[in-house]
Formats: structure tokens, sequence, C-alpha cells
């Protein structure tokens, strides 16, 4: 089939690649003039990791990017260690790929790369789509071009225009979260480097997250809470000053972020679960039907998932008939995952920042047991979400 797919960011080539791999011809149009990403860290668990091994590309990520041993769930303002999930070789045993951190721009050139190699000229640039006609699979781009498909797949984020073309316009809604998002450059010897791993600093009303994505590069995200959000914008400069003063008396956090030049900050939004992704020959993966919190780190692996399920559901050929079908049965094996995510995501940012003592110290201390006693009992909690789900590669 002929298939037009509307945004390059992550879902948009995970899935550009999985069916270019399966035959088909893709277009796949971004409005940006480059492909890129804005500087960030990213964190890709073994679902994603398998899924990226079944694309041909889970070498190269884990090349460019950083492998940690654990996930460690440590108290703000102390550093005391709550709960440590083991990773590295544990979790290449139980979950069948190794968990990576690593630069989105090193994971958006690596797919880019690989999608190249698979179809030239797959990509195309500085194009925005002005109009879209589900039922003939028709887009119109701003500079008056018409391009015809056999399906479109609109894979343009939170704000997406194919969303809005297909099931009318809406507004995100404000979690009351606001996050901080820096790259620090730090020496492995520095006193200020974290430690190893990823690190999930908890306390009232805040959380901290850091891990290596580079040598000598740390992704820092900080999520603090506030009642409104009023300005424009998702990726706004962040004052260096007001960063450090908002995690004031974490000492282990605020000596990195003495080294934090130019913060970046955004609002948090997301969308409840919908009850359809798809109508007529247009469907939606990833951000664009079903955004979710970053408490979960698995923003990008279920876009990275929805792109490798409809590689494997969609017909080589078909009519819209077959087509519908296949995008209905895509919607009833994927929906229930990614809701699940999503309420997981929902529900780490309420106990990531849980401010009554008392409610904290029940749950951290049978955590912490618990992960002492039995190591295997708390990567057992993860097994619905590491270990896959429908249409996701079977660990070996």
């Amino acid at each position: 089939m002929r298939i037009l797919i509307i945004g390059a960011g992550i879902a948009g080539l995970a899935a550009a690649l999985a069916l270019v791999r399966k035959g088909h011809e893709i277009q796949l149009i971004e409005r940006a003039d480059t492909l890129g990403e804005v500087g960030a860290g990213l964190q890709l668990g073994p679902n994603a990791m398998r899924v990226l091994g079944a694309l041909g590309v889970a070498e190269a990520v884990t090349a460019a990017g950083h492998c940690p041993q654990a996930i460690t769930l440590r108290d703000g303002r102390t550093a005391r260690p709550i709960l440590t999930v083991p990773l590295g070789d544990s979790a290449l045993r139980r979950w069948g790929a190794r968990y990576v951190a690593l630069h989105r721009a090193d994971l958006v050139a690596i797919l880019g790369a690989a999608l190249e190699a698979a179809q030239p000229g797959a990509l195309v640039t500085g194009r925005t789509v002005d109009q879209i006609d589900a039922d003939t699979a028709t887009v119109v781009t701003s500079d008056g071009q018409t391009m015809n498909a056999d399906l479109i797949i609109g894979a343009d984020g939170i704000h997406s225009r194919v969303r809005t073309a297909l099931f009318g316009a809406d507004t995100a809604r404000f979690t009351g979260h606001v996050a901080w998002r820096a790259l620090i450059a730090v020496a492995k010897d520095d006193p200020a480097a974290p430690p190893a791993g990823v690190g999930a600093w908890l306390g009232p009303r805040r959380h901290a997250v850091t891990y290596r994505v580079r040598p000598g590069l740390i992704n820092f995200v900080g999520v603090t809470e506030q009642t409104d959000w009023r300005e424009e914008g998702w990726n706004l400069p962040g004052d260096p000053a007001r960063l450090r003063a908002d995690f004031a008396g974490w000492d282990a956090i605020t000596r990195l972020l003495a080294r934090a030049e130019q913060p970046l900050r955004w609002g948090l939004h997301d969308r409840k679960p919908m009850r359809a992704w798809h109508r007529g020959r247009a469907v939606l993966i990833g951000d664009a039907c079903h955004p979710m919190l970053p408490f979960l780190a698995q923003g990008a692996a279920m876009g990275i998932e929805d792109g490798f399920a409809l590689g494997e559901l969609l017909p080589i050929a078909g009519d819209s008939a077959a087509i519908e079908a296949a995008l209905a049965r895509f919607f009833v094996l994927r929906q229930p995952r990614t809701a699940r995510v999503q309420a997981n995501a929902r529900a780490n940012g309420v106990d990531f920042h849980e401010g009554n003592p008392l409610a904290t110290l029940a749950m951290r201390l049978p955590l912490g047991r618990a992960a002492a006693t039995r190591p295997d009992a708390v990567m057992a909690r993860w097994d619905w979400l590491y270990g896959g789900g429908p249409l996701v590669p079977a660990r070996p």
C-alpha cells in the first residue's frame, strides 16, 4: 500500500520503518525543515528495545546510549535509597532486552538513517498539511499539493492536526505539574555527578529524575506543582536560579543544578483515553491518541510499539473494508495497554509527590523491605509492562 505518515517524531519514524520492512510505500511528511528533536534524554524499557531489535536498530541504539544497572528511588532531601529495581543483565534475563537511556536526537538520527537506507526519499521535510480527508485518504499541503494514499497515519503529537480533522478540536488538560528539563555536562569524577543508574528523587509536591545519556552528559527532569499554566509554548527557556530554588534543600540535586545553564520549562498536559483512534482510512498513533505523563518513562515506547503493531496488522494490499478492519483490530489490541500505562503514569505523579509523612512512610517501608528481601518480586511488578503485550515482540 501507499501510506502517508504525518509527523516524523519517534512514533512516526518507527511506524515508517516497520511499514517499509513489510513492503509498503511510505511518504513521511514533517513540517520542520530538518529532522531532529529538541535536546533531551529518553528512557527505553526492554519492551521498546525488543521492538527496535525487530526493526534492526537495537544494536545502534544501545551503542549510542547508556545501559543503567538499576532504577533507584531516593528521598530527595537525604538521598537515601527507598527502592531499587535491577536492570542491566537482570533486565536482559527477565525481559529479553536491556534498558537503555540515550539522547532523543541520537534515536531520531538512527531511525531516520535506517528509514533512508530501507526506502530512499521516504522522508519529506518542510511541508505542512492543511487539509485531511479520511474517507479518501487524501491530504493537501500548504504549498497546494494534493497527496493521495491508501492510508493516513497521524503521528503528529499531543496537538495533532490529524486528530482534530478526524474527531474535532478539543483541549488537553493541564495536570497541575510543571516540568524542568536540562542536559548538564558533568565529568564522571565530578562531585556534582549523581549516583550511577536512573535516579528518581522524591519529595512533597516535587520529584526529579537523573540519568546519563552520553559520556559526561546527564539528563535532568524536575517536576513541581502549580495551580495553572498560562504561558504559551511547551518548551520555554527557564531561569536557572528559579530551578535551583525549586529544589532547595535537596543537596545532591542542587550540586548538579549548579552546573545547569539553559534549563527548559513546560506545563504537562494529557487527555483521557479516546474511544476511537481511527475514522475511514486514517488512524492516530503515539501522543496523537494517547499522550501520557512522563512518570513511567513510556511515552516514546508506546509510540514505537504502535508503529510496529500497525506493521503487523495492516494487509499488504486491500480495499477500504480490509484496511478499516485492521485499524479496528489495532485499537482493540493496543488501547487497553496504552490506557493502563497512562493510568500508571498518573498514579506515579501522585505517589512521587506524597506530602503526608505517615502516608509516605507507609508507602516506602514495604517497598524497601520487598526490594531488599525479594528483588525478583519487585521486578515481577513490571512484567506486564517490560514483558510486553499484544503485538509486542515476545521475549526470547
